[in-house]
């Protein structure tokens, strides 16, 4: 494990994004120290549902077990990727948070995928409720990993330019009526 120079919150564009949209969980291209671009996870633990994986969170010495699964959605107007991230803080109840991708947007939902699919690791912020950083941590990404990652890109893509081939695509679209299927978290 690669130490992670401390950092004191969410960086402020990740914290208002997640403000708005009411998500507890984000992936987003961020710029290392040595000024290369990666793709990092970050996770709110806000509320009194948070309370116990906060606490644990907060007092670990090491690393916590997350696990990772990705999955397509090919929806009639777009390809939604979804990430789900299952952080190990209580046995047989992981934390779970999901992300939707629109990869064929472009921008920052395309380039978090194509960086996890070459990228050695992923670099993990868990915050309290004003978004401050209660603990990080990098875990590696092994071959495999990274092979599921392009996998789901190319379908994603190959889907995609099947949808655009008939004039149907609309990212926005896909993406509000997957993400209706949730029910948003109230942020306090």
């Amino acid at each position: 494990m690669v130490r992670l120079i401390a950092v004191d919150g969410f960086p402020k564009t990740v914290a208002s994004g997640m403000k708005q949209s009411g998500s507890m969980t984000t992936c987003v291209p961020i710029q290392t120290d040595y000024g290369g671009w990666e793709t990092a996870v970050f996770f709110q633990l806000a509320g009194p549902e948070c309370k116990g994986d906060r606490r644990i969170i907060r007092n670990t010495k090491t690393s916590i077990a997350i696990g990772v699964e990705v999955d397509l959605i090919e929806h009639s107007n777009a390809s939604i990727a979804v990430l789900r991230f299952e952080v190990h803080t209580v046995p047989d109840n992981p934390m779970v948070g999901e992300v939707l991708l629109a990869p064929g947007q472009g921008g920052t939902q395309f380039e978090s995928l194509e960086n996890l699919r070459t990228q050695n690791s992923i670099k993990w912020y868990f915050g309290d409720k004003a978004y401050r950083v209660i603990h990080s941590q990098q875990t590696p990404l092994h071959p495999h990993q990274r092979e599921g990652f392009s996998d789901l890109l190319k379908d994603c893509v190959r889907h995609d330019a099947m949808i655009r081939a008939t004039g149907q695509y609309n990212a926005i679209a896909a993406l509000t009526e997957v993400s209706s299927h949730y029910q948003p978290r109230e942020t306090v």
